[in-house]
C-alpha cells in the first residue's frame, strides 16, 4: 500500500528517522533536548499496518459536547467495528439522538428510530473514513521524527473528523496552517496511549487544536478531543472509548439492521446529480424553485445541481479565498436534531449545529432547507438562511 507522508511544523528536537520493521512491536524511547518535555516516540511498528490488523473492536463509546466549558450534551453508545470494510454498528445508549440504531455493512446503511417505529436504508459506498485513519494516524506518527525540507514548504496535516464513526461528514480537511506535538503517554480507561496535540504554529492567527490519546499497541485512537471558537462561542468535542475489546470475534450478523418485523422500512434511491456553471441554468434544468440566498459580494458561485429521483432538490455552492457556503433544498424531510441550537428562520423554527462546519436547516412544507458553511461565522449562516427564508416551491 502506498504511502505519502506529509510535514507538519518545525521540530527542535534532533532529527530522528522513523523506523519500520517488521515483526518487532512496542516503542523506543528518544531522550529529549529539553529535560522538561517529553521524550518523542521512535515507533518500532509499522503504525497503519499495526492499525490495519485490527479485525474488529468493541466498545462503548461516549461523545460529551462543551458549549463554553459547560457540557451542553452527552451521548453513549454501544459501538462494534471493522475497520477494514467500513462495517459498523452503534446502538443508542443515554442521550440525545435522531437514531436508536445506525447499521452499515459497508455498502448499505440502516437508521433506525424506535419511537417513529421505521427504518431508513440508503447507500453507504465509498471509502469510509475509518478505512484509511490508520495511514493518517502513521503520517502523524511520521511528522514528529521529520524536519523541514529546507524550502520552507509545509504540507499540510489532517486532523480526525470531529465525531468518528458517525457515517456522516466525512474526513477533516487537511491544513497547512497546524503543527503536531508529542505529550508523552497517559492511561485511557487502563490502556497506555501515546498523546499527541495538533495545534496551530506559531505565528498563525487561528484558534484550533486536537488532541488525540493514540492506544500503544494497535494505534486506536482511544479518544479524541478537538476544540475551536466561533462567534466568541468556545466549542468542545471529546469522544471517549472505553471497555476496549479488540478482534473480539465479530460475525456478519453484528452488522445486521435487526429492525422489528413491523417497523416501517424505506429504502433512498441513489439520486441522479447534474453539475450547472450558472444558476440560470439550474432553473431551466428544473421544475424546482431555486433559492436565491443573499451571500457577500466576495463569495462567488463555483457551481449548481440539481438533483432527480425519489429525493431530489437543488444545491448552491459559494466560495471565496478561504472558506465556503453551501445552500441546498431537497424533499427529504426528517426531525430536527436534539443537539442543535433553535433559530428562527421567519416564522419557521430552524436547527443549528455549530462545528468546524456549520450547518442551518428547517422545514418548508415538503422541502428541507440547509445552509452549511466552513470558515465562517455561525452567525452569518444564520442571516443567509434568513434571506432564502420559504420560497413558494413549484
Amino acid at each position: 500500500m502506498a504511502r505519502r507522508y506529509v510535514t507538519t511544523e518545525r521540530i527542535v528536537l534532533a532529527v530522528v528517522t522513523l523506523v519500520v520493521a517488521s515483526g518487532l512491536a512496542g516503542t523506543a524511547w528518544l531522550v529529549a533536548a529539553d529535560g522538561n518535555a517529553p521524550a518523542r516516540p521512535a515507533i518500532d511498528a509499522d503504525v497503519a499496518d499495526r492499525y490495519d490488523s485490527i479485525d474488529g473492536l468493541a466498545a462503548t463509546r461516549t461523545t460529551v459536547i462543551e458549549r463554553n466549558g459547560t457540557d451542553a450534551s452527552e451521548t453513549t453508545y454501544a459501538v462494534r467495528l471493522r475497520p477494514d470494510t467500513g462495517e459498523r454498528r452503534l446502538d443508542l445508549r443515554s442521550g440525545p439522538r435522531r437514531y436508536d440504531r445506525r447499521v452499515s455493512n459497508g455498502s448499505v446503511r440502516w437508521l433506525y428510530d424506535a419511537d417513529e417505529g421505521a427504518a431508513i436504508v440508503i447507500p453507504d459506498g465509498g471509502v469510509p473514513e475509518q478505512a484509511v485513519r490508520g495511514e493518517r494516524i502513521e503520517r502523524l506518527f511520521a511528522r514528529l521524527n521529520a524536519t523541514d525540507s529546507g524550502d520552507g514548504a509545509r504540507p499540510p496535516v489532517e486532523p480526525l473528523p470531529v465525531v468518528p464513526e458517525s457515517g456522516a461528514g466525512g474526513s477533516a480537511p487537511a491544513r497547512t496552517d497546524l503543527g503536531v506535538d508529542y505529550a508523552g503517554t497517559e492511561a485511557v480507561d487502563g490502556r497506555t496511549a501515546h498523546v499527541l496535540r495538533i495545534t496551530s504554529r506559531p505565528g498563525v492567527d487561528a484558534d484550533y487544536e486536537q488532541t488525540l490519546w493514540i492506544d500503544a499497541e494497535r494505534f486506536f485512537p482511544l479518544r479524541q478531543r478537538t476544540a475551536w471558537t466561533d462567534d466568541g462561542e468556545r466549542t468542545a468535542v471529546t469522544t471517549t472509548y472505553a471497555d476496549v475489546r479488540f478482534d473480539p470475534g465479530l460475525t456478519d450478523e453484528a452488522f445486521e439492521p435487526a429492525v422489528p418485523e413491523n417497523a416501517t422500512v424505506r429504502h433512498l434511491e441513489t439520486p441522479e446529480t447534474r453539475t450547472f456553471r450558472r444558476v440560470g441554468d439550474l432553473r431551466a434544468a428544473t421544475d424546482v424553485a431555486v433559492p436565491e440566498p443573499d451571500v457577500p459580494p466576495s463569495y462567488a458561485l463555483t457551481y449548481a445541481t440539481a438533483t432527480e429521483g425519489r429525493i431530489h432538490g437543488v444545491s448552491l455552492r459559494y466560495a471565496n479565498d478561504t472558506s465556503w457556503i453551501g445552500v441546498s433544498k431537497y424533499n427529504y424531510t426528517y426531525r430536527n436534531r436534539d443537539d442543535g441550537e433553535r433559530v428562527r428562520v421567519g416564522d419557521r423554527n430552524g436547527t443549528l449545529v455549530r462545528g468546524t462546519t456549520h450547518s442551518l436547516s428547517w422545514q418548508c412544507d415538503s422541502y428541507r432547507y440547509t445552509v452549511r458553511g466552513r470558515g465562517v461565522p455561525a452567525s452569518l449562516l444564520v442571516d443567509v438562511g434568513r434571506s432564502v427564508g420559504c420560497p413558494a416551491d413549484s
